[in-house]
């Protein structure tokens, strides 16, 4: 589960530790699971039992997945955490990325297979 993914505007490099969301003027957003009760019990909310790694680059994953569909740029939600600035409706962007999240285990299907497949 390792690589880099281009899709909407950014570079997604998936690590062993996490994944980092990289935009062409350089700035970035890293990501790793955290290690606490909070987040474990949303993994378990969301389909992934305890793997929270698979759960975290997926996440990250999904705001790409989202913003590629709906024809937007960027995440406006990853790109404003990366300018230190966040954008204004963040949270329903959050929301709907869970959800993708939480939709896409129940159907069985990786996100990372479908971006990979969306950025061809």
């Amino acid at each position: 589960m390792t690589g880099i993914l281009r899709l909407a505007g950014s570079e997604i490099e998936i690590a062993r530790w996490g994944v980092t969301t990289l935009f062409a003027d350089g700035l970035s957003v890293p990501a790793a699971p955290n290690d606490d009760a909070t987040y474990r019990a949303r993994a378990e909310a969301l389909g992934y039992g305890t793997d929270t790694l698979r759960m975290c680059v997926e996440h990250e994953v999904g705001h790409a997945v989202l913003a590629h569909v709906l024809g937007l740029r960027h995440s406006p939600t990853l790109r404003g955490v990366a300018e230190g600035a966040y954008w204004p409706h963040w949270q329903a962007e959050e929301a709907a990325v869970l959800g993708l999240q939480r939709y896409a285990r129940l159907a069985g299907v990786d996100l990372v297979k479908v971006a990979q497949r969306l950025a061809g």
